[in-house]
């Protein structure tokens, strides 16, 4: 007995300890939990909270606008000061209303512009003129003055373009799409920035006038009076707006969305169908519009005398189902203005030779309701004055002048390069053919992937075979 009780109070005592050893460690992983459980609620309720988010980014947006009107070189940054101001602006009245997501929004953009303009730089800007054909002007968004535009002049949020009679212009964007707008056009701007991916989405306001949009590996949006226009990744697009504010969508590559501005379902069009628009925003059905023809001849780039007797002769695959076609020949690219507009009932058409320079020509088909479909792809062909006869070579022509400008970055990856030649030459540019104005002005955007030095090889070729070649260096920054 006596040796059963002295081993009892041991026991008690060998299990009492390992019990305190335990009860330790489970304190410690309580603890370890319930900081962790009150880091995770700070997060989310406050780091996360949008009306927090929204009052710290206005806060520093304020704090970043005093600083630029206190800076020494604030009469030069004027329009980014009421750029800045007017963001901020928009931001406190959408705070009070709460929204506060648009609030953000602003504020970082206001916030994003006086510093830039503090550091001695500019904001990365929306978007910006790669083309501009005939009367096209421009309105910031914080004047009423309208300027006219050239090429490499930016655009930012709110700002407005407009278009003339025959006019016409391109805007490249931040994302790489590319907006060509049509004569008699106004639109405004509409970049958005999303706080959570650090990203702006694309987009513009059409309130008359047509814009094709082509896209690259990111989205690009058309809001119109009675629409929403996603345009896919690597799709092409065309959005008209007439004057009773009815809008007319048609994919002619890949595919787009097409919502009512209040939302609802989207209606998903793929390449050659069309979709209209009340400005109330009742969606048509969708219908499928007849295809391109394929064109045949005269071959891209052929070249033709400057005769009396030259004469040029088109010729396209007959489309299934097509009633007539429209046969149309410009000097611009563009199409803003029109050399021959003709409706044919034949799939070939004759023209005489009375210019020199290069002119442009593509082919929509017509179905049996008299609608035309989407353009062909254009093809070129030029005009030479040089005395010669059709299919011979003189080999006594020098080889084409060739003057190239230092490429410049509009943001981004994207470099333009720009040039002059002789009329009528061919140009390549790292050997992809680019278009050759009739004066023989030339450019191209390129874009480059690799950080550090790349070359950029421009090549102009006349009809002799005869070519000129220059080179320049690219330095891309990470």
């Amino acid at each position: 007995m006596a040796i059963k009780k002295a081993a009892r109070p041991r026991a008690e005592f060998d299990w009492y300890l390992i019990s305190i050893d335990r009860l330790k460690q489970i304190g410690l992983i309580i603890l370890l939990l319930a900081l962790g459980l009150a880091g995770w609620w700070f997060f989310t309720n406050q780091k996360r909270n949008p009306r927090s988010a929204a009052e710290a980014a206005i806060a520093d947006a304020r704090e970043a606008l005093n600083a630029l009107a206190s800076s020494k070189d604030f009469t030069n940054h004027r329009s980014e000061f009421d750029r800045a101001q007017k963001k901020l602006d928009d931001a406190t009245p959408a705070l009070t209303s709460g929204k506060y997501p648009s609030a953000q929004e602003q504020a970082v953009e206001s916030q994003t512009i006086s510093r830039a303009a503090i550091s001695g730089g500019g904001a990365d800007n929306d978007a910006q003129f790669l083309t501009v054909e005939g009367d096209v002007s421009f309105q910031k968004s914080a004047t009423s003055e309208w300027k006219r535009a050239d090429v490499r002049s930016p655009l930012f949020n709110g700002d407005w373009v407009k278009t003339g009679e025959s006019a016409s212009a391109e805007l490249i964007f931040s994302n790489g799409s590319l907006y060509t707008i049509g004569p008699n056009a106004l639109l405004e701007i509409y970049a958005q920035f999303n706080p959570a991916t650090s990203k702006k989405s694309n987009s513009v306001q059409m309130q008359i006038g047509s814009v094709e949009v082509a896209t690259t590996d990111d989205v690009s949006t058309v809001r119109t009076p009675g629409s929403q226009v996603v345009v896919d990744s690597d799709s092409t697009t065309q959005v008209g707006v007439d004057r009773q504010k009815q809008t007319a969508v048609i994919a002619t590559k890949g595919s787009a969305s097409v919502t009512a501005p209040n939302g609802g379902t989207a209606v998903k069009l793929a390449t050659g169908q069309k979709v209209n628009a009340t400005a109330q925003g009742s969606l048509s059905q969708v219908r499928n519009l007849v295809m391109p023809p394929a064109l045949l001849t005269p071959a891209d780039n052929q070249v033709y005398p400057m005769s009396s007797e030259s004469r040029v002769d088109f010729a396209w695959e007959p489309v299934p189902g097509a009633t007539s076609y429209q046969l149309q020949v410009s000097r611009s690219r563009l199409f803003t203005s029109l050399e021959i507009n003709s409706k044919r009932q034949k799939s070939t058409a004759s023209a005489k030779v009375t210019a020199e320079g290069a002119f442009y020509w593509r082919v929509a088909a017509i179905g049996p309701e008299g609608e035309a479909g989407p353009f062909s792809t254009f093809r070129r062909l030029r005009v030479s004055g040089a005395p010669q006869q059709a299919g011979s070579i003189n080999t006594e022509v020098p080889p084409p002048t060739l003057q190239i400008k230092k490429p410049y970055s509009i943001g981004g990856p994207f470099y333009m390069v720009e040039g002059v030649t002789d009329p009528g030459a061919t140009v390549f540019i790292n050997d992809e053919e680019v278009d050759v104005e009739s004066n023989g002005h030339f450019k191209k955007l390129v874009s480059f992937n690799k950080v550090g030095r790349n070359s950029v090889v421009v090549k102009a070729v006349n009809a002799a075979g005869k070519q000129t070649i220059q080179s320049e260096t690219v330095l891309v920054e990470e």
